[in-house]
């Protein structure tokens, strides 16, 4: 799958922008115009519209959007999807992988945790390391090493909540949402797309640096690809 019709996607984010119509909150407003990042290319709240009209994967859209959403202001909200227009760039690219790349940032960049929690995690890191770089990560390893991290992680969140530390149990059940919506996407392929949402969506539920961050990580990996 390759990136097509770019020019019009980028000239539908200048367009509803221009007019004071992209922002937030629903996919599309038929009475006013307004729209989100999505809402803006195909006026329907359809992701695999996306997909076909202009290459960009359910997987990556599902990401852009919860990050998107995620952002506090309007202004942030408008840059952010001018950005990912001039980030795709032109017809052509394989965004397949970002989605993977991005997933590993992300755990990466998780607070500092224990060594348990950490143990677990780094099988993961390095399986989507794996996928990002076009190499296999066989199904019945993902699921194991996901399945643990999940369990892993959970359980750290736990304790961390008992402990009354919101950050670190936060932060550890980010992990196991991560991991478990891993571990379902290598065992169902069919699943991919709402699990790398899902894992995502954890990631995104964080302070106001955190989601820049993860602007400026996804607006990278989509330029590079």
């Amino acid at each position: 799958m390759l990136t097509r019709n770019i020019a019009q996607f980028r000239a539908n984010i200048e367009i509803h922008a221009a007019a004071d119509l992209l922002d937030g909150g629903n996919y599309y407003n038929a009475k006013t115009g307004q729209a989100c990042f999505i809402g803006c290319q195909v006026k329907s709240n359809d992701l695999t519209l996306l997909q076909e009209q202009y290459g960009i994967p359910v997987t990556l859209t599902r990401v852009l959007e919860n990050v998107f959403e995620a952002l506090p202001s309007k202004a942030e909200k408008v840059a952010f999807a001018k950005s990912v227009g001039d980030a795709v760039g032109r017809d052509g690219k394989d965004l397949s992988r970002v989605v993977w790349a991005f997933l590993a940032a992300e755990l990466r960049a998780l607070p500092e945790t224990t060594d348990a929690v950490q143990a677990a995690i780094d099988p993961v890191i390095a399986g989507m390391d794996l996928l990002a770089s076009r190499q296999e990560w066989p199904a019945a390893d993902a699921a194991a090493a996901a399945a643990y991290a999940a369990y892993t992680a959970d359980d750290a969140a736990r304790s961390a909540d008992d402990a009354g530390d919101d950050a670190a149990a936060r932060a550890t059940a980010d992990v196991a949402e991560a991991a478990y919506a891993t571990a379902r996407a290598a065992d169902d392929a069919a699943y991919a797309a709402y699990a790398t949402g899902e894992a995502a969506y954890a990631a995104a539920r964080a302070a106001t640096t955190v989601r820049l961050r993860q602007c400026d990580t996804l607006i990278a990996l989509i330029a590079a690809a």
